[in-house]
């Protein structure tokens, strides 16, 4: 009996150009200062008077961090950075000055730690990168499944099977797409790697068709200089 042929579905949204993630790299100086203020606002909500004591935590915790736990993307001036910040929060005299001043002046400290934290989180997205890695996995992950699905390392450079073949996506596959061009899909898969997570992303593109996902990845992932250099290309978000 002869199997149905499966096919990949097309793209929902063609261009990448027209991706919502290129459009908000395109914007990403607006992006930083909305979250900016939209951090700035919620800390100050939170803790209102006792705002120098969280900074003073911050710096405390911060400086901890970088003398018995630094990570390769620490900016070369980031000791340097809190140090300036926690001379600058000793300085404030309190009860010499009126509380406003003190507090606007706290403010200001807080705005340079949120906007350091949004530059350093807040990745961008290269076609050009984008592209390359979508070649480089659909040879890797051909490569792979079709040697495991053979038994034979002679298959290695073989191509047996198409790939969208060996990665099928099942459930609400339709629902999805149609949902990509009418709000923000967020989207929670369950891994057990980091390959897991790759393998996702790409079936999410070349099965799926979905454009690429704003991605959450952990500052600990960037300590790995190949993996630092495409994520923060391809729109991840430490």
């Amino acid at each position: 009996m002869k199997k149905e042929k499966i096919e990949p579905y097309p793209h929902v949204i063609p261009d990448i150009k027209d991706w919502p993630i290129y459009h908000l790299h395109q914007k990403r100086k607006q992006f930083v200062k909305e979250i900016g203020d939209f951090a700035s606002a919620r800390i100050q909500e939170k803790y209102g008077k006792s705002l120098g004591d969280t900074i003073a935590k911050a710096v405390y915790m911060e400086r901890i961090r970088i003398k018995e736990e630094p990570w390769k993307v620490d900016p070369q001036d980031e000791r340097l950075f809190w140090l300036k910040i926690q001379k600058k929060l000793a300085r404030l005299p309190q009860g010499a000055m009126p509380e406003e001043e003190i507090h606007s002046a706290q403010l200001i400290l807080l705005k340079k730690i949120i906007h350091r934290y949004s530059e350093e989180i807040v990745g961008s997205f290269r076609i050009s990168t984008f592209q390359f890695a979508r070649r480089f996995t659909t040879f890797f992950f051909n490569r792979l499944l079709n040697t495991a699905a053979s038994r034979n390392l002679r298959r290695l450079y073989g191509s047996r099977y198409q790939l969208h073949e060996r990665l099928i996506a099942k459930g609400e596959v339709d629902k999805v797409r149609s949902l990509i061009t009418k709000g923000t899909v967020v989207m929670v898969p369950t891994h057990f790697s980091n390959l897991d997570s790759i393998l996702i992303g790409y079936v999410m593109d070349a099965v799926v068709g979905l454009p690429s996902f704003h991605y959450g990845a952990g500052l600990n992932l960037y300590n790995y200089s190949t993996a630092a250099y495409f994520m923060n290309r391809l729109g991840s978000t430490g």
